[in-house]
């Protein structure tokens, strides 16, 4: 008996670091994402990498008047968790050279990622 509660309680313990562990590799790589300046390729763009914590989007937008991301949506493609590189991403239309995109990572429900409170994302322009 005290065999069998030894083993029961070392398989418990090793679930809960084991899950622990799994938070920790998840937290310990913030979402991300690098997009390059570029030329419009077959009504699209392409970004250069992505890191997703949990399922999400990533999303195009057009930058406000601001310079900041504006509310058009440009393009998205939904992306499981984990790290992607040169994401392809249709666009509903072709932006003008020299017009500055924002790469967003973002959440199923079409909030931002946060890596300590700032947005995930980055601008680039189109050549």
């Amino acid at each position: 008996m005290f065999k069998s509660t030894a083993l029961t309680a070392g398989a418990i313990a090793l679930g809960a670091l084991l899950a622990a562990g799994s938070a920790l590799a998840a937290a310990a790589y913030p979402p991300s994402v690098l997009a390059l300046n570029q030329k419009e390729k077959k009504n699209g763009v392409s970004i250069t990498y992505a890191y997703f914590p949990r399922k999400g989007s990533l999303a195009i937008y057009e930058s406000d008047a601001r310079g900041r991301v504006g509310k058009t949506r440009l393009g998205d493609v939904a992306i499981n968790a984990g790290d992607h590189r040169n994401v392809k991403i249709a666009l509903s239309q072709a932006p003008k050279p020299g017009t500055k995109l924002w790469a967003v990572v973002q959440q199923k429900n079409g909030s931002p990622f946060r890596d300590q409170g700032t947005p995930a994302e980055q601008s680039f322009k189109v050549l």
